[in-house]
């Protein structure tokens, strides 16, 4: 009888073999499908995604600064329109509570912004009357507000208050009293300095100037910056006429002869 062989013990594949197969694998994975995009293709693709956004939303930002930057009629019923909603606002507060000096003060301040404007581009009687009511209403706050905490502030704010009602000297007074009472208080100079050149006291103008850049040395409240501008506007107009004036002398001189004859073109013969 003959042996049956055992079966051949089958050989190890090759780690070679191994390798390359799994190579084929991930070669076979990596294998693109009909359409589908390369990794440059998609990058390319998102990078102009990108841009075309930026470039839509700055298109869009530019919309908006044009619309914010577009021309408006500038006259009363604009200026109306900046400021009723805020005094309503604060009208209320103050409803609610009349010792609420904070909204009181920003109630008269803004009412005395707004009567101004107001009256600046006024066109029509209505228009001034407008103004003018707006201003007394200021005063009528400021006053409340002084009940409640008196400060050189808004004694200089409620004299400008006066001042664009055409009180003028009213205001002056009451300005020379906030000096007096508030020395130190350089924005009352230069107020006071301005009133006064109003009224063409230009030596007192020039005084109050002064005082106005001596009590503000640093500029914090930007009173010195102020008087100086108008300090050197105002030698400047005294140097221009004091050269005017000598310029006549000189002509004067010049036209008079050695005889003192003056020597004039329509002189009898």
């Amino acid at each position: 009888m003959s042996k049956k062989q055992a079966p051949k013990p089958s050989k190890p594949k090759k780690k070679g073999k191994v390798a390359a197969d799994e190579k084929d694998a991930r070669r076979a994975k990596r294998e693109r499908r009909p359409g589908e995009l390369s990794r440059p293709q998609k990058a390319v693709i998102i990078l102009f995604i990108v841009v075309f956004a930026l470039s839509t939303l700055a298109g869009a930002i530019a919309a908006v600064v044009q619309s914010g930057n577009r021309t408006v009629e500038y006259n009363v019923d604009y200026v109306d329109s900046q400021y009723e909603s805020t005094v309503a606002d604060l009208e209320s507060k103050v409803e609610a509570d009349p010792s609420d000096a904070d909204s009181l003060l920003s109630l008269a301040q803004n009412c005395t912004s707004w009567g101004r404007m107001v009256g600046m581009l006024a066109q029509t009687d209505d228009e001034r009357a407008h103004g003018t009511e707006l201003l007394q209403r200021a005063l009528g706050y400021y006053d409340q507000y002084l009940e409640l905490s008196d400060t050189p502030e808004a004694r200089t704010d409620r004299a400008l208050c006066e001042y664009y009602l055409g009180e003028t000297d009213q205001a002056v007074a009451d300005l020379e009293a906030v000096t007096q009472a508030s020395p130190d208080y350089a924005p009352a100079w230069a107020d006071l300095g301005m009133l006064y050149e109003s009224q063409g006291s230009t030596d007192q103008a020039v005084a109050a100037y002064e005082q106005a850049v001596e009590k503000d040395p640093d500029d914090e409240a930007g009173a010195k910056s102020y008087a100086e501008d108008r300090l050197e506007s105002l030698r400047g107009d005294d140097e221009d006429g004091s050269a005017d004036d000598a310029g006549t002398d000189d002509a004067n001189t010049t036209d008079t002869g050695a005889d003192g004859a003056t020597d004039d073109t329509g002189a009898s013969e």
